[in-house]
C-alpha cells in the first residue's frame, strides 16, 4: 500500500483489519454479490418495489475485478441505506446508472489497490472526469435555481455530474471512517457524529457539516477549531458555522495579505483596518459587514479572556469600526400577495398547504413550524382550541388560541400522519427517517409556486417568499385590526416590548388591566354564563384573557370572538343569532335599550302585519331577556 507523508488514518493493517470487519458485517440480503431491489429487507425498498416497472432493478457488485474494493464499496452503499441518509430510490434509481460507471472505472484505474483510501481526491475525481468524457459521459451539469427576484438563472459554476459526486462521496466517507483521531479532530465536523447537546440543534435544519479544510495555515485552524468546539457547549450549531465560515475568511485574508503572521498575537491593528476595507469593499449591507467584524471581534476579546498561550497583545477593534445599521420596517407580506398566494393554494402539496394555513394564523418562526409535535393542540372547557409549541429562540414553551378551523386542520394532519408511520411519529410533519420536515422545503416550494404561476406584487414582479415575512404579517395584521400592542408582544412570543414595537407605537393598558374586565361574568347569545377554570392549562385566568384579546372583536355592546385574523364578522348586524357572540355587565345599559328599542319595532311591525320582521325581532327579543336576566342575577345561572 502507498506510503502517506501524514498520518491522518489509520494504519494499513488496520485498515485491513476494518474491511475484513465489513466483510463479516454484510449478513443476509447484503452479503450477495446482486443486490436486487425486490428483494431488500429496508422499508424504503419495500416500497420502491411496488413500482410496476423499476428502472435499475438490480445493483451488480460481482463485476467488480478488486475484492477489497468490492467490499469498501458494497459496505459504502449498505452504511447509508441502513442508517436512514439515503433511500432505496436513491441508491437504485439515481446512483444505480452512476455506480455501473463507477465499477467500470475502478476495474480499469484500480485493479490491485487493497483500499480506496491510497487514492488523493483530487486525483481520483481529475481521473474519473477524464474517464467520463472517453466514454461520451458528462462530468459537469449545469444547475438552475430562482435567485432573489424569483427569476429561475443557471448556477454560474458547473457542478459536478451525479457520476463525479458519487464517487466523491465514496472516497471521503472512507477517508472519514479509516480517519485516526478523535471526532473533533476532523477537517470536516459532521454534527451526527458529535456529542452536541440537543437543544443546540435545529433538526429542522439540514446543517450537518462544518468545514475547517480550506483554511491555509494549518496552526489558525486548531485555533479555530479549538474555539468552536468551546463555543458548540454555550450556542447553537448552526451559529458555530457561521463563526467557523467568518474566521476562516479572516484567517485567509490574513495569509494572502502578510504570510509571515504566524501567530495570533502578531495580528496588528493595521492588518485589522486592512480586512475592514476588504469586507467592505464587498459591497455587502451595513448587517453583513457587522456580522464579519462583530465575530472576529468577540472571538480574539474571548481568547484573551480565556487567557489563551496565543492572543492579542492590544485591542485591535473598536466601536466607531462598525457600520450604524439602519432600522428597518418589519417585512410583511402585501395582502395583495396573499390573496393570490391563497387563491392558488390547492396547486401545493398538502404538506406545504397544511404548513402554510399554519403560519398564516399562528404568526410562528419556522423553525417552530416545521417541529410542532403530535398532540400540539389542546382544548378549554368551551372546546376552543390552542396551539401549543416550543419557541426555540426563546428557550421556552408558548401557548396561542388557535381558530376552530386550523385547530381541525392540525388534528386532520396528525390522523393522517398517524395513519402514514402507523402511529409512530413524533413530528406533525415527519420525514420518513424520522426527522421534520426541513424548513428550506416550505421556502422553495412557495417561491416554485410564485414563479410557475406567477405570483407579483403590485409592481408586476414575481414576488419571493421568506417564511419569516409571515410573522411580520400576522403581527402587523393585528395591530392593524385593533389587537393592543401587550396582546401582540404575548401572541408573538416577544420577551421585551421592543421587540413588539417594530410594529406599532406602545399601548397603555396592561395585561391584568384588560383581563379583570373579562372576569366580570360573561354572557354569551344564548345568555349562558361562560365560566373559567383555572385548573385546566388552557382554562387559567391569563390563557383565557389571551384567547378573549386573540379571538375577539369589540361590538357596541359586546364582543365577537371570532378571530381578529379571520377579517370582519360575516354575520354583520345579527351579532346575537352568532355563536362567537359574548358580554358581560358592563354592556347591562346598552342590552336594555337594545330592548327596548326592539320592543318598539315589534309593536310596530305587528301594527303592519309585517311577518318577517315580527320574527326576527321576536328572536331578539328572546335573545336580550335572557342576556339581561343572566347578567342582573347574582348567581350563576345556567340558561340552555
Amino acid at each position: 500500500m502507498a506510503q502517506r507523508k501524514r498520518q491522518t488514518i489509520i494504519s494499513d493493517v488496520k485498515i485491513s483489519k476494518k474491511i475484513e470487519d465489513m466483510h463479516n458485517a454484510l449478513v443476509g440480503f447484503w452479503k450477495s454479490d446482486d443486490w436486487d431491489v425486490r428483494k431488500c429487507p429496508e422499508p424504503s425498498a419495500i416500497e420502491y418495489a411496488k413500482t410496476p416497472s423499476i428502472r435499475n432493478r438490480w445493483i451488480r457488485f460481482g463485476q467488480i475485478k478488486n475484492v477489497w474494493l468490492k467490499t469498501e464499496l458494497k459496505y459504502f452503499y449498505y452504511k447509508n441505506i441502513v442508517n436512514g441518509r439515503w433511500r432505496a430510490v436513491t441508491v437504485w434509481k439515481r446512483k444505480g446508472t452512476a455506480i455501473n460507471h463507477l465499477i467500470k472505472f475502478l476495474n480499469k484505474q484500480y485493479p490491485n489497490i487493497k483500499s480506496i483510501s491510497e487514492v488523493p481526491l483530487n486525483k481520483g475525481l481529475d481521473e474519473f472526469r477524464v474517464y467520463l468524457e472517453k466514454s461520451g459521459v458528462k462530468s459537469t451539469t449545469t444547475n438552475y435555481k430562482l435567485d432573489g427576484n424569483n427569476e429561475k438563472i443557471k448556477i454560474k459554476i458547473k457542478a459536478n455530474s451525479y457520476y463525479v459526486t458519487n464517487f466523491k462521496q465514496f472516497i471521503e466517507f472512507y477517508k472519514d471512517y479509516y480517519f485516526d483521531g478523535d471526532e473533533w479532530d476532523k477537517d470536516i465536523w459532521d454534527r451526527r457524529n458529535l456529542p452536541i447537546p440537543e437543544e443546540h440543534i435545529n433538526p429542522s435544519e439540514n446543517e450537518y457539516i462544518i468545514n475547517f479544510s480550506d483554511i491555509k495555515n494549518s496552526y489558525f485552524k486548531d485555533q479555530e477549531k479549538r474555539y468552536c468546539k468551546l463555543r458548540i457547549n454555550t450556542t447553537s450549531y448552526s451559529y458555530v458555522n457561521d463563526i467557523a465560515r467568518t474566521l476562516r475568511v479572516f484567517f485567509n485574508f490574513l495569509i494572502k495579505r502578510n504570510p509571515n503572521i504566524k501567530r495570533i498575537k502578531q495580528i496588528t491593528r493595521l492588518d485589522i483596518e486592512e480586512y475592514i476595507s476588504e469586507i467592505n469593499s464587498r459591497g455587502y449591507s451595513p448587517r453583513t459587514v457587522t456580522r464579519y467584524l462583530s465575530i472576529v471581534r468577540t472571538f480574539l476579546e474571548d481568547i484573551t479572556r480565556y487567557g489563551w498561550h496565543d492572543c492579542p497583545e492590544s485591542i485591535l477593534f473598536y466601536s466607531d469600526d462598525f457600520p450604524k445599521e439602519i432600522r428597518t420596517k418589519p417585512r410583511y407580506i402585501d395582502s395583495y400577495i396573499l390573496d393570490q398566494l391563497n387563491k392558488k393554494i390547492e396547486k401545493l402539496d398538502d404538506t406545504t398547504a397544511t404548513m402554510l394555513m399554519i403560519i398564516q394564523e399562528c404568526d410562528m418562526r419556522i423553525s417552530e413550524l416545521c417541529t410542532l409535535k403530535r398532540n400540539c393542540v389542546i382544548t378549554d372547557k368551551d372546546g376552543d382550541y390552542f396551539l401549543k409549541y416550543y419557541q426555540r429562540k426563546m428557550k421556552k414553551e408558548h401557548i396561542v388560541p388557535i381558530s376552530r378551523d386550523l385547530g381541525e386542520l392540525i388534528l386532520n394532519q396528525e390522523e393522517i400522519m398517524e395513519n402514514k408511520t402507523n402511529n409512530n411519529f413524533k413530528y406533525l410533519f415527519q420525514k420518513e427517517d424520522g426527522s421534520p420536515i426541513n424548513q428550506n422545503t416550505f421556502r422553495r416550494n412557495l417561491n416554485i409556486l410564485a414563479y410557475e404561476e406567477k405570483i407579483v406584487d403590485r409592481n408586476g414582479e414575481i414576488f419571493r417568499f421568506h417564511a419569516h415575512a409571515f410573522r411580520h404579517t400576522v403581527g402587523t395584521q393585528m395591530i392593524n385590526n385593533g389587537v393592543p400592542q401587550h396582546v401582540v408582544q404575548k401572541f408573538l412570543g416577544h420577551e421585551s416590548p421592543e421587540m413588539t414595537s417594530r410594529y406599532a407605537h406602545i399601548f397603555d393598558e396592561t395585561m391584568k388591566k384588560e383581563f379583570q374586565q373579562f372576569q366580570e361574568k360573561l354572557v354569551s347569545n344564548k345568555g349562558t354564563v361562560i365560566n373559567l377554570d383555572d385548573e385546566n392549562e388552557v382554562d387559567s385566568a391569563e390563557l383565557q384573557w389571551f384567547k378573549q384579546n386573540i379571538n375577539a372583536q369589540a361590538l357596541p355592546n359586546g364582543y365577537c370572538r371570532l378571530p381578529v385574523v379571520a377579517g370582519s364578522c360575516p354575520h354583520a348586524n345579527a351579532c346575537l343569532d352568532c355563536t362567537h357572540f359574548c358580554t358581560s355587565r358592563k354592556f347591562l345599559k346598552e342590552h336594555k335599550e337594545h330592548l327596548k328599542r326592539t320592543e318598539e319595532l315589534l309593536r310596530r311591525a305587528k301594527k303592519n302585519q309585517w311577518e318577517r320582521q315580527i320574527e326576527i325581532n321576536n328572536r331578539v327579543k328572546d335573545r336580550l331577556v335572557d342576556i339581561i336576566s343572566s347578567l342582573e342575577t347574582e348567581e350563576v345561572l345556567q340558561i340552555e
